[in-house]
């Protein structure tokens, strides 16, 4: 009771209202849906002219190393697709500013939906999430972009895959001027699940984790926390009677690539299966035994971990009501508040689903301010 009046008197951060008024009176229009096409309409005018597809695919006068990348944006020097695992799509993308010294912090992204680092939707969605690395750079740190990729049906496959990428990269990111003990994974939408997992299991990790900052955007890292009941509530794409992607900018079947259909109703956004049920991504699959279930649950080790921990949603996610955080994330911050590691925790006023990760390197500062300032201080 306690941690929920702390809640009443203003844990919950709000991010100052920084959506331009004619982006926001259009995220309005499109609704609380995920609608990446649209979405991304509105944020490509704010971004460089150059994109991915500038000089790709590669040919003999533009081959794809960092050259590629520094040509692409001048004073950024972009790795791309460099192979982290044994899967051939376990692949990252590394962005590094020509000026700022060695040992910069480290911003790990890991995209939502698919798990793809570049959208391909509509061309204006090939602008991101190059956004997110480039932003990065102008602020003293080292980007790098995880690709996801479907795992082989274990529950704790993402969280594996996300275990091998951060091996990785604590290994190596010293060689791009970033530091391997200063590192923070930002996951969005459904990358929530693999890094809820990858935070909550430790002990499955050949080294443990590797990050010292997790913020879990718009997503359910641990969906026992709370259950049952409570969630950001039913609605958003695929409701009956909500509107339907790309009709608010005029389009007709636009692709959903990046969206794959991961609501979970009242639980919200969650990307590991639910308490009861087996299946990758939760959807089927066996009774679990209570064995399984114990196994399986991320709670325990949220509770436990060294990892700082910040919880956002955006005011116009859909089943976001009255910008209030869903009643499941509240409960994961007051079970972790018990144990002394109470997490930070955002409500990103006037923001979308997608425009929370497209408006990063833009003059809309509502996520990007925060994330900057966790990161900072994130050691």
């Amino acid at each position: 009771m306690r941690y929920a009046l702390l809640l009443v008197l203003g844990l919950a951060v709000p991010a100052a209202a920084q959506v331009p008024p004619n982006i926001a009176a259009e995220l309005q229009k499109i609704g609380q849906i995920v609608d990446p096409a649209c979405t991304a309409k509105l944020y490509r005018p704010l971004m460089p002219k150059n994109d991915f597809n500038t000089y790709w695919p590669p040919d003999a006068a533009q081959p794809a190393t960092s050259s590629t990348g520094a040509a692409l944006y001048p004073g950024v020097t972009i790795v791309r697709d460099q192979s982290f695992g044994p899967n051939p799509k376990d692949v990252l993308d590394i962005f590094v500013g020509e000026k700022g010294g060695k040992n910069r912090p480290v911003l790990i992204y890991i995209a939502g939906g698919a798990g793809n680092k570049i959208e391909q939707q509509v061309r204006e969605s090939n602008a991101f999430y190059d956004n997110i690395g480039r932003w990065a750079t102008k602020n003293g740190m080292v980007g790098v972009l995880v690709q996801r990729h479907p795992g082989s049906g274990n529950w704790d496959d993402g969280g594996r895959d996300l275990s091998v990428a951060a091996d990785w990269i604590k290994a190596n990111i010293a060689k791009h001027n970033g530091d391997p003990n200063h590192m923070v994974m930002w996951a969005h939408s459904a990358g929530n699940g693999p890094l809820g997992v990858y935070i909550g299991h430790p002990e499955r990790w050949k080294n443990g984790v590797q990050v010292q900052g997790a913020i879990f955007m718009s997503g359910n890292p641990v969906p026992t926390a709370g259950a049952p009941g409570g969630g950001a509530g039913r609605g958003g794409f695929g409701a009956p009677g909500a509107p339907q992607p790309g009709v608010a900018c005029g389009l007709s079947g636009a692709s959903m690539t990046s969206a794959e259909g991961h609501i979970s109703g009242p639980s919200g956004f969650s990307a590991t299966p639910p308490a009861g049920r087996g299946g990758p991504g939760g959807r089927g699959g066996p009774e679990l035994t209570p064995e399984q279930r114990a196994e399986r649950d991320n709670l325990p080790g949220f509770k436990k971990t060294t990892v700082k921990v910040a919880l956002a949603y955006a005011e116009l996610d859909p089943g976001i009501m009255n910008a209030q955080l869903p009643a499941n994330i509240v409960a994961l911050h007051d079970e972790m508040c018990k144990e002394g590691r109470c997490p930070e925790m955002w409500m990103l006023k006037g923001e979308s689903h997608m425009s929370e990760v497209f408006s990063v390197d833009t003059s809309d500062q509502t996520v990007s301010k925060p994330v900057l300032a966790f990161v900072k201080k994130v050691k």
